[in-house]
């Protein structure tokens, strides 16, 4: 009995990091889109120009060949990538194959760059599902900031990338049926693609250090865990290495490798960042939005606010509500 429950105990710190995650994700509402489906069929080669949002492509048929920033990367059935925003990038049959920028392949069929697209020549299929995904606040995210250039997870190398194949069956089923109601459906298994995306890059070696790498660590991921959870409480250097359960210079110093931030400085952005988020919530005074993210007088948040974001709260704020007012209904 005593065994089978430390069994439990070790599997709810395994999974407990990820409660972090998904606080991260609500914070940064994360919105998913998917835009459609290619089916190539070799010869094809196409290239995009910096794109200003993350994409991801599913590959669920076929082989080709992914270049990002003039290093290649060959995809097969069942692999899922994601890039960051700002990239070069082509996808081909293969390495020698001219690239056709996209918007010239969708301009002739009188088509905008989303959509299902049938393009190429006779040969081999390939067919992979195309889509994107959008943050807000990311500004002081410690996410956002830390995604990978090219995330890209093999098909079935870890046992994440096995659930990840299941969520590309269903979306494919469901792009395919369109029955009522299937946007919103499809939309949601994008967001849950997103997340196991992440978990399986975590899970790979690739992950030697950064954000989500600190989610998976036993020492600094329970720290991560308490300061999402309880961010408004008196933290101290000496408070969060007791809790990691490490000497104060060694816990620093493991801490900023493995996050990229020192402890209280990340606490300190954590704090600006869930301010931001309560912002938005009309019923809630600045002073009450500073003693919930840990400041006992609306004095010192705004000081430590004005610090990390160049304007006061109240400025913020007041931005914050015309940016919202400016924004068309539904966007």
């Amino acid at each position: 009995m005593r065994r089978e429950s430390a069994s439990l105990v070790r599997s709810s710190e395994q999974a407990a990091p990820f409660d972090v995650l998904a606080d991260v994700l609500r914070g940064l509402q994360l919105r998913s889109r998917v835009h459609g489906r290619y089916e190539l069929r070799a010869p094809w080669g196409m290239k995009m120009e910096c794109a200003s949002y993350p994409v991801f492509y599913a590959v669920t048929r076929g082989n080709c060949v992914l270049t990002v920033d003039g290093a290649d990367h060959a995809l097969t059935g069942g692999d899922f990538v994601f890039i960051s925003p700002g990239r070069r990038f082509a996808l081909r049959d293969r390495r020698e194959t001219r690239a056709v920028p996209l918007v010239d392949i969708y301009a002739p069929r009188g088509l905008r760059c989303g959509g299902h697209l049938s393009y190429g020549g006779s040969g081999l299929e390939t067919t992979m599902l195309v889509g994107s995904f959008s943050f807000e606040d990311t500004a002081l995210s410690p996410l956002a900031h830390q995604l990978p250039v090219l995330l890209h997870v093999k098909n079935r190398s870890t046992a994440q990338a096995r659930w990840l194949e299941s969520t590309l069956d269903l979306l494919a089923v469901e792009l395919a049926a369109r029955q009522p109601g299937y946007e919103t459906t499809v939309s949601r298994l994008a967001d849950v693609l997103f997340v196991q995306a992440l978990r399986a890059h975590v899970e790979s070696s690739s992950a030697h250090n950064g954000w989500l790498r600190a989610l998976d660590d036993p020492r600094l991921g329970v720290v991560l865990q308490r300061i999402h959870e309880t961010p408004e409480a008196p933290w101290t250097m000496q408070s969060l290495s007791r809790l990691a359960g490490m000497s104060r210079s060694l816990f620093a110093a493991r801490f900023k490798r493995v996050v990229g931030d020192a402890p209280l400085t990340y606490l300190g952005k954590w704090r600006m960042h869930r301010a931001i988020q309560m912002m938005r919530d009309p019923g809630l005074s600045l002073g009450e939005i500073g003693r919930r993210v840990g400041y006992e007088t609306e004095s010192a948040f705004g000081k430590a606010f004005k610090r990390s974001l160049g304007a006061t709260p109240g400025q913020y704020r007041r931005t914050q509500e015309a940016s919202a007012n400016e924004r068309p209904q539904g966007a």
